[in-house]
Parts: C-alpha cells; structure tokens; sequence
C-alpha cells in the first residue's frame, strides 16, 4: 500500500507594505521608505529618507525588506486605533508655549511703555498696559488649571 503524500502547505502571502516601512531594491544601495501604497497593495512608491530621490510604482517583488512598521493594535479590526495621550507631554508643551507667550508680550509691552514715556503720553495710558499684561498672565493661569482639570 502507498503512503500518501504529505501536502506541503502554502507559503504565506507576505504581509502587505506599509507606509514608512523600510526597504532596499537592486537599482538603489540606501535604504529607502515607502511612502504611499498604490490600491492593490502590488506597487509602491519610494524616499529617500532626508533626500528628494523618489521612486514610483515600483512592484513589491522587487522590494527586500529592511526594517517593518508593525501593524497598529485595535480591538475592532475595521476601526482605526484610539491615539494615546501623554497627558504630561502636552502639560509641558502648554506650559512652554505660556512662558513664551509671556515673555515676549513681556518684552513688547516694556518696548511699548519706553517709548511712550519719551513721547510724554499720560500715566494713565500706561497703567492700562500694564493692566493688559496683568490679565493676560491671570488668562493664562486660569486656562492652564481648566486643561490640567480636563485631563486628569
């Protein structure tokens, strides 16, 4: 009686390119990233990372890959991910664009009262631009204590 065969199973498909995947093909010694993905998933189109080479429609056979993006994690497959929020990150970069915003409306409004001194304008219409720069810091304040608020 006769063995039957083994069947020897399908290889897998590769893994469909990615936008931002990186990648090496013969014509090119660097590595470069795709950066669109025709439809069909069969041709891309290449950059040179930091450079303006660009390569178009070039066939995923003729790909070798260097480095993969791995695929983004959901819980429901036909639903782009939730982003994630780094609620200390975007403190620090309110925080940093406060103390700017601060400072040069600082710096403007001291340029501003100088030369109205040696122009002889009242008093009274530099006090108002020194109430301006006192409101702005109190705004600041309170919009930075509703964000953190918000965010915890």
């Amino acid at each position: 009686m006769a063995k039957p065969r083994k069947k020897t199973a399908a290889p897998e498909p590769p893994p469909l390119p990615t936008v931002g995947d990186k990648v090496k093909i013969s014509t090119a010694q660097s590595i470069l990233e795709i950066t669109k993905v025709h439809h069909g998933g069969d041709e891309v189109d290449l950059q040179r990372p930091g450079s303006n080479l660009q390569w178009f429609r070039v066939p995923i056979d003729q790909l070798t890959y260097v480095e993969r993006k791995p695929p983004a994690r959901t819980s429901n497959p036909f639903t782009s991910p939730e982003p994630t929020l780094d609620a200390g990150e975007v403190l620090e970069r309110i925080s940093t664009v406060k103390e700017e915003n601060l400072k040069r409306l600082d710096d403007d409004i001291d340029i501003l009262k100088a030369y109205l001194k040696t122009q002889h304008v009242p008093k009274t219409v530099i006090e108002a631009l020194e109430g301006l720069t006192v409101e702005q810091h109190v705004s600041w304040k309170k919009a930075v204590k509703k964000i953190e608020e918000m965010l915890k």
